[in-house]
């Protein structure tokens, strides 16, 4: 059942992003996203023969890694000039995603030798990405929602920092309750 409702979560977010770029005629950044896959796919199974593959989960969950390489090398400008508040804050809640992740693997790098288990709470932080795409395309998808609020509603718009704090908090806890035994 967990691995119906992964891929069905995969392929729901797969869906709507080449829709959206077959709408707002981005179709440049779809075939990006679909060469990153390939490559990395065929990289993958050079390197793990049998584990990676083109279809298997490993590259399957990989699918927000793909689009977001493909729109740091498509232009967010062209991206945002498409009038697609789904792509745009994609692009925002992914470019958030990863900074904070950077900065918690950075942290956790130099303060490493003072910290009892510090390659297992890296080990988690890299686990996010790879082998838990509900929790990725989740915290993606809440966090698209606090940006469009944040767009239209909330007086006050919170800063890129304060996003990137809430960030690495959701990530904080996935970490804690990982090295629990919870997830």
């Amino acid at each position: 059942m967990a691995n119906f409702l992964t891929h069905s979560i995969i392929v729901l977010y797969a869906f709507v992003f080449i829709s959206q770029c077959l709408k707002y005629h981005l179709a440049g950044w779809l075939w990006l996203s679909s060469l990153c896959w390939l490559i990395i796919s065929v990289l993958g199974n050079m390197f793990l023969p049998g584990l990676s593959g083109l279809f298997k989960p490993t590259n399957l969950y990989l699918i927000p890694v793909y689009i977001f390489l493909a729109a740091l090398f498509y232009g967010n400008k062209k991206i945002l000039n498409a009038q697609s508040s789904y792509l745009s804050n994609l692009i925002d809640s992914g470019r958030l995603q990863y900074l904070s992740l950077i900065i918690w693997i950075v942290l956790i790098s130099c303060l490493g030798q003072w910290m009892p288990n510090y390659s297992s709470i890296i080990f988690y932080l890299i686990k996010i990405i790879l082998w838990q795409p509900i929790f990725w395309i989740g915290s993606q998808w809440i966090l698209m929602w606090v940006l469009h609020q944040n767009q239209q509603t909330i007086k006050r718009p919170l800063t890129s920092q304060e996003l990137v704090l809430l960030t690495m908090l959701w990530q904080f806890f996935f970490v804690y309750l990982s090295l629990l035994g919870k997830v």
